[in-house]
């Protein structure tokens, strides 16, 4: 048998033994995937960016679908956590977000195989690089997360005060929520579906309101809308006015911000060094030391050239 097909068939056993081998073993610390990630209901389903009409992503879900029904500890709690804060909240994403995975590691495998029929090395090349694409989707995920936080910051300020309004109005919490995430559907658009999401939790899924602004906190995993509804919760519980822990929230997030684009605007300096280095210093070192330097050699080739002789 050729040596090739005699690698590739080893291979095959060695992988299909590793996957009957360890998939009890990831079944003993994962939940089931069928029951953590039950699909919801559309009303609950809301907040959560619905996936795109794409062939490549109907093949990606189903290749997820059916790796995580084969390890259910693939969708491990990190995953399930980043996608969330993502925006990806059905098991679809789920499934898309393995699928792509198990896809990227497909294709590196059959260029393995491909370049492995003249050299059986590239097999352990192979499964060497599979570890950057199965890693690679996470990083691309969480610059999705910080981009959305980074959203959410921009917008909760604004949220705040018009919460104070309502507040200082005479409106009761849920009465305040509701109007204003009614009035900046536009202007914030990320913060009024979150805050339209927290309606839908207390009035239909029956949520207490304290549950239901810790959930809201945790769905977006910023600090400050934690902070923010854990302050909603503690006046609240106490029947207290509302809007002075809201406006203490208010300019402690104003001073956070501001902070932090001074320290933004400290860096900047930092980061224009290399560029002057590259881009800006020759083009000025060029007309200044060029006729130097042709003199210089002009006066030098005619001294080298005798030497020579």
């Amino acid at each position: 048998m050729p040596t090739p097909i005699l690698a590739i068939m080893v291979f095959t056993c060695v992988v299909a033994s590793c996957v009957l081998v360890l998939r009890p073993v990831f079944g003993t610390y994962v939940d089931n995937y069928g029951v953590r990630l039950r699909p919801r209901k559309q009303q609950e389903d809301s907040a959560a960016e619905k996936p795109k009409d794409s062939a490549l992503l109907k093949l990606a879900e189903l290749v997820g679908t059916f790796a995580l029904q084969l390890m259910p500890a693939l969708a491990d709690k990190r995953t399930v956590q980043l996608l969330t804060m993502a925006n990806y909240r059905s098991s679809s994403h789920m499934a898309i977000f393995i699928g792509i995975k198990a896809l990227l590691i497909g294709t590196v495998l059959t260029m393995t195989f491909l370049a492995a029929a003249s050299n059986p090395v590239m097999l352990l090349l192979g499964l060497v690089g599979c570890i950057p694409g199965w890693i690679l989707p996470n990083f691309f995920l969480a610059g999705r997360v910080k981009q959305r936080q980074t959203e959410v910051l921009r917008e909760l300020p604004i949220i705040i005060d018009l919460l104070i309004v309502c507040a200082q109005a005479g409106l009761g919490l849920m009465l305040a929520v509701d109007k204003v995430s009614k009035e900046v559907h536009e202007s914030c658009p990320i913060l009024s579906v979150e805050l339209q999401q927290l309606i839908s939790d207390v009035k239909i899924f029956a949520k207490t309101v304290p549950y239901a602004l810790r959930e809201m906190g945790e769905r977006c995993g910023v600090d400050e809308l934690i902070n923010m509804a854990s302050a909603l919760i503690a006046a609240e519980a106490k029947g207290a006015d509302m809007s002075y822990p809201l406006r203490q929230q208010a300019a402690a997030l104003r001073d956070r911000l501001k902070r932090k684009k001074e320290e933004e605007a400290g860096k900047v300096p930092v980061k224009m060094v290399p560029v002057i280095m590259i881009f800006v210093m020759p083009l000025i070192l060029c007309p200044m030391l060029g006729p130097a330097v042709v003199t210089i050699i002009n006066a030098i080739g005619p001294i080298m050239a005798g030497g020579m002789k």
